[in-house]
């Protein structure tokens, strides 16, 4: 996936409710996120774009938000020949799949703030699919 897309994902996320607007005119960069909305909104893609995205990060970073549009950063050591982990998602049960993917722990956060069994468990029961009523599937992928 192109970098500045991911990143644009990443940003879509987080703002919702005004709260990254509220912050990025309190850090100084409110005009940055503001081309960068209109950039999206017009389908406008240029060079710009991933300057903008990299100043929003350095400005948020200051102020102690680290990885707003990268991600969260982490060590992880050189695999070498061993082999990758595997990991297990919730995924759409349909025969023809959408693409959501749900990471399990998401799923029991939510338990958990529910104060269920399952999330004391760890064996959280998997979301419900919205269109079909169905739960959803476990799927590995090998990273």
């Amino acid at each position: 996936m192109d970098e500045v897309a991911e990143r644009l994902g990443r940003l879509c996320a987080q703002a919702g409710g005004g709260a990254l607007a509220e912050r990025a005119a309190r850090y100084g960069v409110g005009d940055v996120l503001d081309r960068l909305q209109e950039a999206v909104r017009s389908g406008t893609a240029g060079p710009g774009l991933l300057a903008d995205l990299r100043e929003l990060d350095e400005a948020f970073a200051r102020h102690g938000i680290d990885g707003l549009t990268t991600g969260a950063r982490a060590y992880v050591p050189f695999a070498g020949g061993r082999p990758h982990p595997v990991v297990t998602l919730w995924g759409c049960p349909a025969d023809r799949p959408c693409n959501r993917l749900e990471p399990r722990a998401a799923q029991e956060v939510r338990a958990a703030a529910r104060d269920s069994r399952e999330a004391r468990t760890g064996d959280a029961e998997p979301p419900l699919c919205a269109l079909t009523g169905a739960p959803l599937r476990a799927r590995r992928f090998r990273l």
